[in-house]
C-alpha cells in the first residue's frame, strides 16, 4: 500500500478514535454528576420533615418511614406520661420522659429525652398546644407488655404496654424530639435517634452507565490498537499494482 495513504488512514483512524474516546468520557462524567445530583436530591427530601401522620398511622407505616423527620402539633396528655427506667446520658443513670400528644383524634408517643431522677422538675409536662420537631423510632415491640415495674416506671417503650396504660391506641411510631416550641425550662435532655435517613441507598443503574461510557473509551483504544498492530500484515500481504500487471 502507498506509505501516504497508510499514514493517512492512521491519522483518520487515531482522530476518530480520539473524538469518540472524548465523547465516551463526557457521557460518562455527565451520568456520574447525574448519580451525584440524584443522591443529593433524595438526601434534601428525606431531611425535610413532614407532618407525623404522613409517615406514620395507627395502621402502620412505611419501612422508610423509620428516621424520617417529622413535625407533630398538638397538646400533652400530662397523665399519660411514662418514665423509661435505667437510661443514661454520658455516663449518667437517669430515665427516659415518654409523653402522649393527642394530634387531633390521634395519639402520639414522644420520646422528650432523659432526666437524671424521677423527681427532676425538668419532668413537667408543658401545657397547651405544642410544636415538636423529631425523628421517628420504633418502639421496643420485641419486650412485650409484661414492662411495667413495681414502682410504676417501664422497662422498656413498649406499644402495646403504653396502649394498654393509655387506653388508646397510638401512632406506630415514637416521635425523638429534637426541638420544641414553645421553649420550657427546665426540659429533659433530648437523646441520640438510633436511625435517621440521611443515607439513602446508592443508585446503582446509574453508577453502572457510568462506568459503562468509561469502559466505552477504553474499549475504543483497544480496537485502535489492534488494528495498528494488524494494519502493517495487512498491508503487506495486500497485492500491488506491479504484481497484477506482472
Amino acid at each position: 500500500m502507498d506509505p501516504t495513504r497508510s499514514t493517512l488512514r492512521i491519522v483518520g483512524l487515531t482522530v476518530a478514535a480520539i473524538v469518540m474516546s472524548v465523547a465516551c468520557i463526557a457521557l460518562g462524567l455527565w451520568q456520574g454528576q447525574r448519580t451525584l445530583d440524584i443522591v443529593e436530591a433524595e438526601r434534601t427530601a428525606l431531611s425535610a420533615p413532614i407532618p407525623v401522620l404522613d409517615a406514620a398511622t395507627v395502621q402502620g407505616h412505611p419501612g422508610e418511614s423509620i428516621g424520617r423527620p417529622v413535625t407533630v402539633q398538638g397538646q400533652y396528655i400530662a397523665d399519660g406520661q411514662r418514665l423509661i427506667a435505667y437510661r443514661s446520658w454520658q455516663g449518667k443513670p437517669g430515665v427516659w420522659v415518654v409523653t402522649p400528644m393527642a394530634v387531633g383524634a390521634n395519639t402520639v408517643a414522644v420520646l422528650r429525652g432523659w432526666v437524671p431522677s424521677a423527681d427532676s422538675s425538668a419532668v413537667a409536662v408543658p401545657s397547651g398546644t405544642v410544636s415538636v420537631s423529631g425523628i421517628l423510632q420504633p418502639f421496643d415491640d420485641f419486650y412485650g407488655d409484661d414492662v411495667v415495674l413495681a414502682d410504676g416506671q417501664f422497662a422498656a417503650i413498649s406499644r402495646s404496654a403504653l396502649e394498654q396504660s393509655w387506653g388508646t391506641p397510638a401512632v406506630s411510631l415514637v416521635v425523638v424530639l429534637t426541638d420544641q416550641s414553645p421553649d420550657v425550662t427546665p426540659s429533659p435532655q433530648p437523646v441520640e435517634p438510633a436511625v435517621r435517613t440521611t443515607n439513602v441507598p446508592f443508585p446503582l443503574q446509574n453508577a453502572a452507565y457510568t462506568v459503562q461510557w468509561f469502559v466505552f473509551g477504553l474499549f475504543v483504544w483497544f480496537m485502535w490498537w489492534l488494528w495498528l498492530r494488524r494494519a502493517p500484515r495487512e498491508d503487506a500481504a495486500a497485492p500491488t499494482a506491479d504484481s497484477l500487471y506482472s
